[in-house]
């Protein structure tokens, strides 16, 4: 580890960053919500995009933690992707009123993904937190 990257580490705010993720994974599952309840009550629903709900918002603007690129680089991507597989279900339910199954299963399995990464990504933050107390 260089003198650099050392010091990055030991600057960098991880409580406020568990905090802050703890809160827009609240926001996200609150949003998978609604999708769900789009699905089952039939209901038309204007999904927003990765960029424009709370948690692609904290994604955009927060500061990577120090040595978990990898891991926030995953969450980024599986979000995007859950997103777009989102828009894509509640897309083919509009049009033909009901849901395609292949669809819903991309979208399940993308949910599992994201929140196993989001797991692995507060876990490592919580540890390098803890080896800094």
């Amino acid at each position: 580890m260089t003198a650099s990257h050392s010091t990055k580490a030991n600057t960098f705010d991880y409580d406020q960053f568990i905090n802050e993720f703890e809160e827009v994974t609240y926001w996200h599952f609150a949003w998978y919500s609604r999708i769900m309840a789009a699905l089952l009550f039939d209901q038309s629903k204007h999904i927003q995009g990765h960029h424009d709900c709370k948690f692609g918002q904290f994604l955009d603007r927060t500061e990577i933690p120090p040595a978990h690129k990898a891991e926030f680089d995953a969450v980024r991507n599986l979000h995007k992707q859950m997103h777009e597989s989102a828009n894509a279900l509640i897309a083919s339910r509009n049009d033909s009123k009901e849901v395609e199954e292949e669809l819903f299963q991309e979208f399940s399995e993308l949910q599992s993904l994201f929140a196993a990464a989001c797991n692995a990504l507060l876990r490592a933050a919580i540890t390098r937190f803890a080896k800094q107390a």
